[in-house]
């Protein structure tokens, strides 16, 4: 891993607290975190939770910061997170595997485990709009592997309402496609 300067440090730690934006932040340095550095930090962001009980520096890091991730890095840090619960990003990593990383098979025994390991914060609430997601974002991933996660769902959970839920993503699936890839200009 390629060293980070103290003045980079001092920079990350004044966009985790939300003291300057990302603009502010790319004017003061050159600094893109690779993978190595962006894993890093993201594993050094455990004990900063603001007042509200959030992990802000977590989020900063990971929506915020420049980078010069690849995309298969972006997905498995993105892998490697949603499957970690002591922040409070996981929709929005779901939302990203649904939007964004929806080309790579591999991604749906990460998100059928994520289906298992719901977060206490989302469990306190309601866990159902993200197990939807959840399911969304496996009827994103490549065919024939989406439908068959899917359809091992059904057969698996005994929760009718999950059961429902992929039913319909089955449905949705072969009606419309993985209309969230050929967005994305890929076919």
């Amino acid at each position: 891993m390629n060293k980070i300067t103290n003045k980079d440090l001092y920079l990350v730690d004044e966009l985790c607290r939300c003291e300057i934006d990302r603009n502010e932040f790319i004017s003061k340095t050159s600094f893109k975190a690779d993978f190595e550095q962006l894993d890093f930090l993201l594993e050094n962001s455990k004990d900063k939770v603001n007042e509200y009980g959030y992990h802000q520096c977590f989020l900063e890091l990971i929506w915020t910061l420049p980078t010069k991730v690849s995309k298969k890095e972006e997905t498995l840090i993105n892998r490697k997170y949603l499957l970690e619960n002591w922040h409070n990003s996981h929709e929005g990593i779901v939302q990203s595997f649904q939007l964004d990383f929806n080309d790579d098979v591999e991604n749906i025994p990460i998100l059928l485990q994520a289906m298992k390991q719901v977060p206490k914060y989302i469990e306190k609430i309601d866990s159902y709009p993200y197990i939807r997601k959840i399911i969304y974002a496996i009827g994103a991933q490549p065919e024939p592997y989406n439908l068959d996660a899917l359809k091992k769902i059904v057969t698996e959970t005994q929760d009718e309402t999950i059961k429902e839920l992929a039913l319909h993503q089955i449905d949705k699936r072969k009606q419309f496609g993985r209309w969230e890839y050929e967005k994305n200009g890929r076919k």
